[in-house]
């Protein structure tokens, strides 16, 4: 009895990890067929299809994992759409919010970038995008690129390709950071629970999380780096492999920019 007393407690209050729209979470849907399900569920909620779908931005938890694939809508929304005041204020209240995850303002940022700059608010005219692409080198346990640098607040795309023979995931964390990251990957090794979690550390000095990637497949992660200048690592924390496995990721102002 009292269990089924805290579940309806729980359903009551609401979850922000429960999905108000269950076959718009369906990773291996199309965007056609998403937009579709959400504009159902939308119709359902008596709302229009953006207003409900910025609901459901506004709930994203952490490194949540499906941040690129909401962003990913976002983007292919129509320009007439984003640019209404209404929805930019929306989008802009993400950004400023300081209750919102990183993944929401991930999307948030990735539709305010989809506009042309002359529709977008005064505020977000100017939106740094930086595109990295980083492959494990096969038998070395290591990156190739061991060294980049993006602007402040830019918005980032960094793909990882993996055609090592082993899974890798990457993380950029925390300055001075690295070896407590790595160590803590090491320990979920040694728990039931590790794999489940993909050996990503329970912690604020993880910033920005791409899960693992299996041998011979790539995969992406969008996120915005921190306004903060400074050297970010980012690293592998599969266990034993950061301590080679790692790099640096330069946080300077726009005109050092570029990758190294």
């Amino acid at each position: 009895m009292l269990v089924s007393w805290l579940i309806g407690l729980v359903l009551l209050q609401g979850s922000p990890s429960l999905p108000a729209c269950p076959e718009f979470e369906v990773a291996s849907s199309s965007l056609p067929e998403r937009r579709a399900a959400l504009d159902a569920c939308a119709a359902a909620a008596n709302q229009k299809p953006i207003d409900f779908f910025l609901d459901l931005v506004s709930k994203l938890a952490p490194h949540d994992s499906r941040t690129d694939r909401y962003g990913a809508v976002a983007a292919g929304w129509s320009a007439e759409e984003l640019s209404q005041e209404h929805i930019c204020a929306r989008l802009l209240a993400i950004l400023d919010e300081k209750g919102s995850s990183a993944s929401a303002r991930v999307v948030a940022l990735r539709a305010l970038h989809a506009l042309p700059p002359e529709k977008r608010p005064p505020s977000a005219r100017v939106i740094d995008q930086f595109s990295i692409e980083i492959t494990a080198v096969p038998a070395q346990m290591s990156y190739d690129i061991k060294a980049f640098t993006v602007s402040p607040g830019a918005l980032v795309h960094l793909t990882l390709h993996n055609p090592d023979g082993l899974e890798h995931n990457l993380l950029v964390v925390a300055p001075g950071s690295l070896a407590e990251m790595g160590t803590a990957g090491d320990r979920m090794g040694q728990v039931p629970d590790g794999r489940a979690k993909e050996f990503v550390p329970d912690s604020a000095k993880v910033l920005s999380v791409m899960g693992l990637v299996a041998p011979g497949k790539s995969s992406s992660m969008w996120f915005v780096a921190p306004l903060t200048p400074g050297t970010y690592p980012y690293v592998c924390t599969y266990p034993a492999h950061w301590r080679t496995m790692n790099g640096k990721m330069k946080v300077a102002a726009p005109a050092a920019a570029a990758a190294q």
